[in-house]
């Protein structure tokens, strides 16, 4: 019985799909099953799978595109593996990725869905770094993702005893649809190894920011709710500058940004559905950088940094409020 499931589906991606299958059966740990469904690809996918003779494919055959949901969810429910994990047909794993993820999971029974960071390829070049503390990472999620989605181990456990498949309905953002759902019941981690080399495309590129436009937006209202508050359009997209630290210097702004902390703060408080202390924290650093960033507003930001209820005591928010001060004086005049 394997202790791992690998869990890939491919639909037409036949100039990559050797590397990635590749550097799944190359792997150091060897105690897995490599379920691939093959999506009702029109290319050349199926004849490259058919062509491994490796006891430890499993091969699954869709008679029409079904779509990644519905292809993963397939692929899950035959697994045997203790653990889920995920690979795209265009990436390429690092040979002691299996080892270390399951080494870390058979560690860490407190944690159900676990990521690693990457290193990025094809168009564009760089790494993807992820926070690896659980909290932070769902603090993380009311503006983006921080789980990298083809570096996924998930407990088949958690799966079948939550009804945490993927939502068929969703054509993209399966993984984060599925972690709003999940954020509630399990703890989430990453490590700090690059154990996938992830391929961005120019096509994936534009399709995430076409989605931020859609159902991205309805889960990120649906995080916002679970902590009591109702958020339009205009308040995720100013959460999200605060986040990416990208400041419009404004007044308005300025203000605006402290007012919707502090609520975030105060219903979290009341809601206590975040760690509140490490919640305050988190939000206190995002306060802290307004009112250190957002030029040209006199002393409004020492005035609220004065009254704020998230500010740290103490003598760093001493030193932060004379500098604040004497920036404001020094505008004024």
């Amino acid at each position: 019985m394997p202790l791992c499931s690998v869990v890939m589906s491919v639909y037409n991606g036949e100039v990559y799909l050797k590397e990635a299958i590749d550097s799944i059966l190359q792997q150091s740990y060897d105690n897995f099953e490599f379920i691939i469904i093959d999506d009702a690809s029109s290319d050349g996918s199926l004849e490259i799978i058919l062509s491994y003779k490796d006891s430890r494919i499993v091969l699954i055959q869709n008679e029409k595109n079904l779509f990644l949901a519905a292809s993963l969810n397939k692929g899950i429910r035959i697994a045997k593996g203790k653990y889920i994990v995920r690979m795209d047909a265009d990436d390429i794993s690092m040979k002691d990725r299996l080892l270390k993820q399951v080494s870390f999971m058979e560690s860490n029974p407190q944690v159900g869905i676990s990521g690693t960071c990457s290193e990025i390829i094809g168009h564009g070049s760089g790494f993807g770094n992820y926070s690896q503390d659980d909290q932070t990472i769902k603090f993380k999620l009311l503006h983006e993702c921080h789980l990298l989605h083809p570096t996924l181990i998930l407990r088949k456990e958690l799966i079948f005893e939550n009804n945490l498949f993927y939502n068929e309905e969703y054509r993209k953002n399966q993984d984060y649809e599925l972690f709003v759902r999940a954020i509630d019941i399990t703890e989430f981690a990453n490590l700090p190894d690059r154990l996938i080399k992830y391929r961005q495309t120019e096509d994936n590129v534009k399709r995430e920011v076409h989605n931020q436009k859609e159902n991205v937006l309805i889960l990120q209202k649906k995080l916002f709710h679970k902590i009591g508050i109702e958020v339009t359009d205009h308040k995720l997209h100013l959460y999200k500058l605060i986040n990416k630290q990208e400041y419009p210097q404004s007044k308005e702004f300025l203000i605006e940004s402290c007012e919707f902390l502090q609520l975030l703060v105060y219903s979290n408080n009341e809601k206590r559905f975040f760690t509140t202390e490490k919640f305050e924290a988190y939000i206190n650093n995002l306060f802290e950088n307004v009112c250190r960033n957002v030029k040209g507003t006199g002393l409004i930001p020492f005035k609220f940094y004065l009254k704020s209820n998230i500010s740290h005591f103490g003598y760093y928010k001493v030193k932060l409020l004379v500098i604040l001060f004497l920036k404001g004086i020094l505008v004024n005049k």
